[in-house]
C-alpha cells in the first residue's frame, strides 16, 4: 500500500523551518549579541521586511533603545533611545501585546520623529514584546516595511510573536549565565583572598598581579582567548591551601626551622584537597595549580617533584608570575627588586626554577609585563 505524503500549508512549512533554524542558532550561539543579529537577519527574510530592530527596555529609565537595527546606520542607532510612552514599540513595551500596523502613519501610536532623523519612511510595521519567564516585558522585537508595498499578515505576526518567545527565553539563559559567572568570579576572588589576606598586607592587589601577569604570560605564547581568561580567573587560587597553615608559621618574619618548612610546603596539597571537592571543572583546574605551582622545572620543586612538561602548563604560568610578583614586592624580610633585576632573575633561573619556553616569552616582551607591573603598582597604591 503506498503511503499518501502530506503536504504542509506553506506558513506551516515557513513556521518549521523558522523555529528549526532558531534552535540550532541558539544552540551553536554562545554570544548573545550574535545571537540577536543572527535572529534579526532570520526575520527579515522570512518576514520580507526591509528592516529589523531589537529595543531592550531600559526599567530604570523607562526607556526603550535600539539594541540592533539591520539596515540602519550606527550614529542612527545610538540616538534610537525614547519613553516608553511614544512610538509603536512603545505601545508593545507598555502593553506586552504584539500589534500589527497597516500605515504607520495612520496609528495613534506612531511617532514621525525617528523618520526625520533617518529620512527612513515607515509603512507597515509587526512589533511582539519580548517577555521573561516571570511575564516582564524585556524588549520589542519589530519589523518594519513588507516588501512590495503589501502589510504584514496575521501569520507573519504570529511568526514574529513566536519567535519573540523563544528569543526572549533565550537571552534570560544568557542573563542567568553572565549573573552565575560574576557570582562564580566573585566567589572565587573571595577564596583567594581568604588565603592571602593571613600572611600578606596588599593581599587584593597580589591576587590581582598575578591574575594579570599569569593571563598576559598566557596571552604572548598565544594560548586561545578563551584559555587565557580562564588562567586569568583561576590563578589567584595558587594559595587557597594556606588558609590550612596555622599564623605563626604563616606569619612568621624569618626564617622557618626545617619542621616548619615542612608544614609549610603542606599548602600546595591542602589547596588541591580543598578545590578537587567542587564539582566545578574550573575549580578542579585551580586545583591542579595548588598542587603544582612550587614544582619547578628541573623537577626540584615540591609536592611530587615533577619535572618539565610532567608540570600543568597553567601551573608553570603561574609559578613565574607569582614568582615575579613576590620579587618585585617588598616584605618584612626583605626589599623589593627593580623591573630589570626580577627580569634577570628570570633568566638565570629559566630551564631550572622556570620553564624555559615561559622565561623566553617573558624576556622577549618585557615591555608589556614592565607596562603591567607599572599599571597593577599604580592601581594598587
Amino acid at each position: 500500500m503506498a503511503l499518501k505524503r502530506t503536504k504542509i500549508p506553506a506558513d506551516d512549512s515557513k513556521k518549521l523551518r523558522l523555529l528549526i533554524s532558531f534552535h540550532r542558532k541558539s544552540l551553536l550561539t554562545r554570544d548573545r549579541e550574535k545571537l540577536i543579529e543572527l535572529i534579526s537577519l532570520e526575520i527579515k527574510e522570512i518576514l520580507e521586511a526591509d528592516r529589523a530592530t531589537f529595543f531592550m527596555l531600559d526599567t530604570a529609565k523607562n526607556e526603550l533603545y535600539g539594541k540592533l537595527a539591520l539596515g540602519l546606520k550606527k550614529d542612527h542607532l545610538k540616538a534610537l533611545r525614547f519613553p516608553v510612552s511614544q512610538g509603536i514599540a512603545g505601545y508593545v513595551a507598555r502593553t506586552g501585546l504584539p500589534i500589527n500596523v497597516i500605515d504607520a502613519y495612520q496609528s495613534p501610536y506612531f511617532n514621525p520623529e525617528f523618520d526625520k532623523i533617518t529620512g527612513f519612511k515607515t509603512h507597515s510595521v509587526v512589533a511582539a514584546p519580548l517577555k521573561d519567564s516571570g511575564g516582564r516585558v524585556l524588549g520589542v522585537l519589530a519589523a518594519f516595511n513588507k516588501l512590495g508595498g503589501k502589510a504584514f499578515s496575521d501569520e507573519d505576526e504570529g511568526l514574529l510573536l513566536l519567535l519573540a518567545s523563544q528569543l526572549a527565553a533565550t537571552y534570560e539563559i544568557f542573563q542567568l549565565l553572565e549573573e552565575l559567572k560574576l557570582s562564580s568570579l566573585e566567589s572565587i576572588h573571595a577564596l583567594a583572598q581568604t588565603a592571602e589576606f593571613r600572611d600578606q598586607e596588599d593581599t587584593g592587589p597580589h591576587i590581582n598581579r598575578v591574575s594579570t601577569y599569569s593571563a598576559l604570560l598566557a596571552q604572548v605564547i598565544n594560548l586561545p582567548a578563551g584559555e587565557v581568561e580562564v588562567i586569568r580567573v583561576i590563578s589567584p587560587l595558587h594559595d587557597i591551601g594556606k588558609v590550612a597553615i596555622r599564623d605563626e608559621i604563616l606569619r612568621k618574619p624569618g626564617a622557618f626551622t626545617p619542621e616548619e618548612a615542612a608544614e609549610m610546603k603542606k599548602h600546595a596539597i591542602r589547596g588541591y584537597e580543598m578545590l578537587q571537592n567542587f564539582r566545578s571543572p574550573l575549580l578542579r583546574k585551580a586545583g591542579q595549580i595548588a598542587l603544582s605551582h612550587h614544582e619547578k622545572f628541573d623537577g626540584t620543586g615540591y609536592p611530587n617533584k615533577l619535572k618539565g612538561e610532567q608540570i600543568p602548563l597553567e601551573a608553570r604560568i603561574v609559578t613565574l608570575a607569582d614568582s615575579f610578583d613576590a620579587m618585585t614586592s617588598k616584605r618584612v624580610y626583605k626589599a623589593a627588586l627593580s623591573f630589570e633585576q626580577a627580569a634577570e632573575e628570570i633568566r638565570n633561573h629559566s630551564g631550572r626554577q622556570f620553564d624555559p619556553m615561559l622565561a623566553d616569552a617573558f624576556l622577549k616582551n618585557k615591555k608589556q609585563f614592565e607596562e603591567a607591573c607599572r599599571a597593577s603598582r599604580e592601581v594598587s597604591r
